[in-house]
């Protein structure tokens, strides 16, 4: 058995027990984003998987939170994505594709939740292209929550061999003393720059200091 607790808005939390194996087959399938029907005492309620606690060796849920919606108020949840379809600049253009982000948020009524959102990667035919949250498009009244312009999906170009193996190549002695040799000469070049702009400023001061003990005009006519 595992232990769990129900618990809502404006709801008394209870404790409870689940059966173990019925648990995860009903979690494979409905995830944290799907509403199911808990029966408690014969009572059902209405509830979403808000949260699974799992044993950090075996893996295997050993708590569990049911959230117990109102159906009447729209909640905030987060959907999977599935990626369909092969990109045309991975298969044709040999490029890397890239995934930024696996899952979204939505706003929507607790009946209308998706249990996913398919990502079409057909539309991914050259570098350039990118799928963005604002290219989602579903159905019903659910509104993806995000940054508009948040990457979700991208392919980059392949690296070369030429970039690979300079990639790989260790760096000789020869050139790790060359590079610190040019940056020895930037940093004593700009030690030069900076004592020449010391030296101007310091020559100013002292041309201010004598113009200050420059007699006036009048005091010259009284001397």
């Amino acid at each position: 058995m595992i232990p769990a607790v129900l618990y809502g808005r404006g709801k008394e939390t209870v404790s409870l027990q689940l059966a173990h194996k019925e648990f995860e087959k009903i979690y494979r399938q409905a995830g944290e984003n799907t509403l199911i029907n808990l029966l408690v005492n014969d009572k059902p309620h209405k509830v979403l998987i808000h949260d699974v606690a799992k044993h950090y060796m075996k893996d295997e849920p050993i708590h569990v939170d049911f959230y117990e919606v109102d159906l009447t108020r729209k909640i905030h949840a987060k959907v999977p994505l599935e990626f369909i379809g092969v990109a045309p600049a991975v298969k044709e253009l040999g490029g890397i594709m890239v995934k930024n982000l696996n899952e979204v948020e939505v706003e929507a009524m607790p009946a209308d939740l998706p249990h996913k959102i398919e990502i079409n990667l057909e539309g991914l035919k050259t570098f350039s292209d990118i799928i963005r949250i604002s290219d989602i498009k579903v159905s019903g009244d659910v509104k993806v929550l995000g940054r508009a312009d948040e990457v979700i999906v991208a392919v980059q170009a392949p690296i070369s061999e030429e970039d690979l193996a300079n990639l790989e190549q260790p760096v000789s002695a020869e050139a790790e003393k060359a590079t610190i040799e040019a940056m020895n000469k930037e940093a004593e070049s700009a030690k030069a720059d900076k004592d020449g702009e010391e030296g101007e400023t310091k020559t100013e001061g002292k041309v201010e200091a004598k113009a200050d003990k420059v007699a006036s005009p009048a005091e010259k006519q009284k001397k």
